[in-house]
């Protein structure tokens, strides 16, 4: 699977995707990595070699990396989680490197990936959460064209506190009006 959307290209991790993980992972800044994201240097070459592609292969979801078209960087990394194939949904989750936020990656990842799934991916709704206090990860879901449709109030545990999330949905009705536009 490869999508290039605006400025990024978003495919699978790969073993040549091995030096910038390995120093992700060195610097100990995962924002730009997947849950489940190696804890050493040493075992990112398995990781990507096989971790990464499990999830995919068990049917559960995707993990896939966001990369600079331009620079060839990895800026961040997206996936679908939670599939649940009789239902025909996922959840999208997404997370940009701290330098290179507000560049506008979370939402071209978020609204093609989003859109692939509702198309090629066989799904019937691709929901969204995100923190209410995450103001910009809210605006990123917005402009790729999820619709809020409420909060799930004091969901997410993180830190020791609870966070109520917002919950945003694509379906496929959606594709038509993201083509025409407003």
């Amino acid at each position: 699977m490869k999508i290039v959307a605006g400025t990024l290209e978003v495919r699978e991790f790969g073993p040549h995707d091995e030096a910038q993980v390995a120093a992700f992972v060195a610097a100990g800044d995962r924002t730009a990595l997947p849950p489940g994201s190696p804890a050493t240097a040493d075992e990112v070459p398995g990781w990507l070699g096989e971790t990464v592609h499990q999830h995919r292969l068990d049917g559960r979801g995707v993990h896939l990396v966001m990369v600079d078209i331009s620079s060839g960087e990895i800026v961040g990394s997206i996936g679908l989680r939670d599939t649940n194939w009789e239902a025909g949904s996922c959840e999208i989750g997404y997370g940009v490197r701290a330098d290179r936020r507000s560049r506008g990656y979370a939402t071209e990842a978020a609204g093609a990936v989003g859109r692939w799934a509702l198309t090629e991916g066989g799904m019937r709704r691709v929901q969204l959460h995100a923190r209410v206090d995450n103001v910009a990860s809210l605006r990123a879901a917005e402009k790729a064209g999820f619709h809020r449709e409420g909060t799930l109030r004091m969901a997410e545990w993180e830190d020791g506190q609870a966070y109520n999330l917002a919950v945003f949905s694509m379906i496929g009705t959606d594709l038509d009006t993201l083509a025409t536009g407003p």
